[in-house]
């Protein structure tokens, strides 16, 4: 695939990951790098158009139609318009994604997701060390409203977002007590503790408030001591 044809592909549908695109990126950081910027812009955008509507807000509606139909008109203008702004805003990303209103089966397993994105990006992200600091993960994750209240404890090698099923997520390597331990933290929601064991790796899906927190790591790493580490200094951003 070349570039213009791979670039063309992430601007149409940012999460895709078939077997071409991942050939793709694993062969280029530049591919890699173009693919997650594609992916942040898309986490931003959904966070800006999700906004909670205010309470009275459909009575307010309805006495505006009755009393002033002037600014009905002028309503449905604006209405206009912010659908226009997010139509090209779905073009310009790729899609908008409804995933509140529709639950897909990738919601359905986190398990399976991280699994398959671990083992997916494992020939890429191996020989990596980016050395990352505390600061650079607060950064990273703004687009998901959380933060590390602590200094990370664990040496990171690897650190970005990605896309996670029909959402986003991101994306961290860290040094565990055994090996090497991919995290993700997305925004969407798990009601219980899962604990698995899949393709020869252990994993553990914790329920983060209305997020999930995901560690996948080696047969044999206490995920579980690490999950309660991790959970404990991870708070709401404010």
């Amino acid at each position: 695939m070349d570039d213009l044809k791979f670039r063309r592909r992430i601007l149409s549908e940012p999460k895709l990951r078939d077997q071409e695109i991942n050939k793709a990126l694993n062969s280029s950081v530049a591919n890699h790098k173009y693919a997650e910027e594609i992916l942040q812009l898309d986490a931003e955008i959904e966070k800006a158009l999700n906004i909670d509507v205010p309470d009275g807000l459909a009575e307010r509606i309805l006495f505006n139609q009755t009393v002033r139909p002037e600014k009905k008109r002028f309503s449905r203008s604006l209405l206009a318009m912010a659908a226009s702004v997010a139509f090209a805003a779905g073009i310009l990303v790729g899609q908008i994604n409804w995933s509140p209103l529709l639950v897909s089966p990738a919601y359905a397993n986190l398990a399976d997701t991280a699994v398959k994105h671990v083992v997916d990006e494992m020939p890429f992200i191996n020989p990596l060390d980016e050395q990352v600091n505390s600061q650079q993960i607060n950064a990273k994750l703004q687009p998901f409203t959380y933060t590390f209240t602590e200094n990370f404890p664990y040496h990171v090698y690897y650190l970005n977002h990605c896309g996670f099923g029909e959402s986003n997520a991101l994306h961290m390597v860290f040094q565990g007590n055994k090996g090497k331990v991919t995290l993700f933290i997305t925004n969407i929601y798990s009601e219980e503790q899962i604990n698995f064991n899949q393709s020869g790796l252990s994993g553990i899906v914790v329920p983060i408030k209305d997020s999930s927190l995901i560690l996948v790591g080696e047969a044999g790493e206490d995920l579980e001591t690490l999950s309660s580490q991790l959970s404990a200094i991870l708070r709401p951003a404010s």
